[in-house]
């Protein structure tokens, strides 16, 4: 496992740092029948010389073959053997995994899903705008048992290709109460951290973009977009690390910055390369424990996928990602 002094994280004792990639649809893809795509974004990562994967360890669209729960209580069982095979893989290839579990926007389900299933469901025109709802997802009493017993399955279930029961798998680096919780009050954390200390070894972060300072959780977590969050035209490199100084040092955790981006249709690629080395060297002075940006893609992905976020192997930030790996080990 690797642990936390308060300050840092540790791997056998000694101070640990990483690069990180984002690879959300892993399990969706194996569970779909498609598992090339997943197995080929895991070896990137490991070309790339990227430690640490950030995926999705929830799938709660009822649309989907790969989903992980057909309702508050009942897991699907393919969609769970195909999150069995995602971390048996990543296993496989000396990676670790950040899985959140769960999901504030609605791509996969998110909240919305929970209340629906609750018998409370978010009127359609509401369904993009999770801010006009949450404040129901957690102050609901009966989701929040749901969200016990789900991290409680989920922890308890034996991998069906390694054996191995979750909550005890040093695969799983840390576990992300929830993907962007925003709005989550502070009894609402200290719950859901409760819910998954009970029963798993390994980390926890909230998964936030704001890097909450919360006591309940071993990690903080940062998010940031310059074009999306404010940034004035020309400013997106010193926005970006003003961003991470601020974080790092009001935060009492160590801090994982899991997702960062500027648009690949705007900004030329050179100032985007130069913005995405200059965070990550303002991270490592920062002592940033761990960093990557959205999103690492496979090829079989249409090139406008994810708002013009994604890159792949042998494309336009190898090198940056290469040098941070070096600035980070």
């Amino acid at each position: 496992m690797i642990t936390s002094d308060g300050a840092q994280l540790l791997r056998a004792g000694r101070p640990w740092r990483f690069v990180l990639a984002n690879a959300y649809y892993l399990a969706d893809e194996v569970g779909q029948g498609t598992p090339a795509h997943a197995l080929e974004a895991l070896d990137a990562a490991v070309a790339l010389g990227l430690p640490v994967v950030r995926t999705w360890g929830f799938n709660d669209a009822p649309w989907k073959s790969s989903r992980m729960q057909d309702d508050l209580a009942t897991p699907y069982e393919p969609g769970l053997r195909a999150l069995d095979v995602v971390v048996a893989e990543a296993r496989k290839r000396g990676l670790r995994l950040i899985l959140a579990l769960a999901d504030y926007w609605p791509s996969y389900g998110g909240i919305a899903q929970w209340l629906a299933w609750r018998g409370t469901p978010v009127a359609d025109g509401d369904r993009d705008h999770p801010e006009r709802y949450a404040a129901r997802f957690y102050g609901d009493v009966q989701l929040r048992e749901a969200y016990a017993t789900r991290v409680r399955q989920l922890a308890a279930r034996k991998n069906t290709v390694t054996g191995t029961r979750y909550g005890d798998d040093a695969t799983i680096l840390a576990w992300e109460l929830m993907n962007e919780p925003r709005g989550a009050p502070d009894d609402w954390i200290a719950f859901a951290a409760a819910a998954v200390r009970a029963h798993c070894k390994q980390l926890i972060s909230i998964g936030d973009e704001a890097a909450h300072d919360s006591p309940d959780v071993d990690l903080a977590s940062l998010h940031f977009y310059p074009e999306k969050h404010g940034a004035a035209a020309g400013d997106e490199e010193r926005f970006g690390c003003a961003a991470i100084t601020e974080a790092a040092r009001r935060v009492t955790r160590p801090l994982v910055v899991g997702e960062f981006g500027l648009r690949d249709d705007g900004l030329p690629l050179a100032v985007r390369q130069s913005a995405y080395a200059e965070w990550f060297r303002c991270a490592a002075d920062e002592g940033v424990v761990g960093m990557g940006p959205w999103l690492l893609g496979h090829r079989s992905r249409p090139p406008d996928w994810d708002e013009h976020f994604t890159f792949h192997l042998g494309g336009d930030y190898d090198a940056t990602l290469r040098e941070a790996v070096e600035l980070f080990s």
